[in-house]
């Protein structure tokens, strides 16, 4: 941490951090972070989910309710940008005094002073994070981190060194990001999420887009994926004073990528570079996970030479991310006297119906001929209700859809939308027959022993409780 920064130089045991929606993946690596610098933090969520109890685990005191009892002891308080600014424990802590700020004023506070790698964009945002610090990590190149997610080499969504080089996921779903400054910017893909925030206008979340790229300092770098249609008319029709790294598929791409082909459950690609090529291997699935892959590599370039043999290697060891396109396992298992054979699991976040597109083609690719049944928790009702003909059409793609509650993720339900709604909708419009309602989730393993077939893919989807399912079903069954 930087001596410069008066806040992190402060008496840390003493004052008392309060992060409310503490379960949130963006609140809950700032808390993190916090605490194992050496801070006294509490936090309150309505949810409780495998986070929280790992901070629990730590001591740290959660409480599983709002209230304005619970900052009446602390020194600041954060909040969530899902979180309603009238929350009463916002409210009693403006009545008392006590500094309230947001999740990005705070995470301004700990990286203003640092060279700023930011990981921008709708999609990829954390495997792509996980890629960057694993590489340079890898090559002894020091940085800090901030990731959205599990970063299985080193176990933990944050790493603290002493270097002044911050690598960081930086969250778009409001326009807040725009106070984060870059040095290095990544931008994988631009999508239309969190449009509820941009006035239900995809043109409001691009300008927002351009205007944190015209933030980038002339010795900087943008780094972007020229495959998507919006960074393309993005880079086409804006100047930007600094230097422009693209990638992907297109031929006029500056790192180029090609002859992508899947054998024996790996993916093998050609990426072009300077008249140079080079041939990958690596076990991740999906194309959108090469894309995931060179981003990083690029990312690699401006720091060192491009070594194939090198990059190579750390393919075959990166680990890969949790809740990301994250294989669990293969296993074969009975019950009640009927056998279960080579079912895998598959723990996936996608809660867009591009990510769910993405990951499902890639599953389709890698292992052909096996039935996929998906137990899916829809995220957030703005993005279900604005989104539910495309969530519709990419559902119905796959042979068996247990379909879960919406997940709120602290999110009032003033948008008229259910998962009967969205159920619906697929049978109406495309008559799907294969979707289970599970208004319980006690009940899902009963469904799932009675419809699971040998070689079956157990796909658990969604950026809530997902995992917390998973997890039951294999300590249940699985010995």
């Amino acid at each position: 941490m930087n001596k410069n920064n008066l806040f992190l130089n402060i008496n840390k045991s003493k004052f008392i951090i309060h992060f409310i929606g503490i379960g949130g993946n963006g609140m809950f690596s700032i808390a993190e972070y916090m605490l194992l610098s050496g801070y006294n933090i509490t936090g309150s969520d309505i949810y409780f989910n495998n986070k929280i109890y790992y901070l629990l685990g730590l001591g740290v005191k959660i409480y599983n309710n709002h209230s304005s009892k619970n900052v009446l002891d602390v020194n600041l308080v954060v909040y969530s940008s899902a979180i309603n600014i009238l929350n009463c424990e916002i409210v009693s802590a403006k009545i008392c005094g006590i500094p309230v700020i947001s999740r990005i004023e705070m995470l301004y506070e700990l990286i203003k002073y640092n060279n700023l790698i930011t990981i921008i964009g709708s999609h990829g945002k954390t495997t792509t994070c996980s890629l960057i610090f694993d590489l340079l990590f890898y090559n002894n190149i020091k940085v800090n981190c901030i990731n959205g997610g599990n970063i299985k080499s080193i176990n933990s969504y944050i790493y603290l060194s002493d270097s002044n080089l911050f690598l960081l996921e930086l969250d778009e779903s409001d326009g807040n990001f725009l106070l984060v400054k870059p040095t290095i910017v990544v931008l994988t893909n631009i999508d239309n999420d969190h449009l509820n925030n941009y006035n239900n206008n995809i043109d409001n979340l691009i300008s927002y887009f351009i205007c944190y790229l015209r933030s980038v300092p002339f010795y900087g770098y943008i780094i972007a994926c020229i495959d998507n249609f919006y960074i393309r008319k993005i880079l086409d029709n804006n100047f930007f004073n600094t230097n422009i790294i693209t990638y992907g598929f297109s031929n006029d791409s500056n790192f180029r990528i090609n002859n992508l082909k899947n054998k024996n459950n790996k993916n093998y690609f050609s990426l072009f570079y300077k008249n140079h090529k080079y041939n990958f291997i690596t076990n991740m699935f999906g194309k959108h996970n090469i894309l995931n892959i060179v981003s990083s590599i690029c990312l690699f370039s401006i720091f060192s030479k491009i070594d194939y043999l090198n990059i190579q290697k750390f393919l075959y060891l990166f680990k890969g991310v949790c809740k990301r396109s994250e294989v669990i396992g293969e296993y074969s298992f009975s019950y009640k006297k009927k056998n279960y054979n080579n079912i895998l699991f598959i723990l996936d976040y996608g809660h867009h119906p591009t990510e769910i597109k993405y990951t499902l083609n890639g599953i389709h690719k890698f292992w052909l001929n096996r039935r996929i049944i998906s137990i899916f928790q829809p995220h957030r009702f703005s993005r279900t209700k604005l989104l539910i003909n495309e969530f519709s059409k990419v559902l119905i793609k796959l042979d068996i859809l247990l379909l879960l509650n919406i997940y709120s993720a602290n999110e009032n339900n003033n948008y008229t939308i259910n998962s009967n709604i969205l159920l619906n909708n697929m049978y109406d419009i495309y008559h799907y027959k294969n979707c289970i309602f599970i208004d319980n989730i006690k009940f899902i393993n009963i469904y799932l022993l009675k419809i699971i077939r040998n070689n079956d893919i157990l796909l658990f989807q969604g950026a809530g409780e997902t995992d917390i399912f998973l997890l039951n079903f294999l300590n249940k069954y699985i010995k």
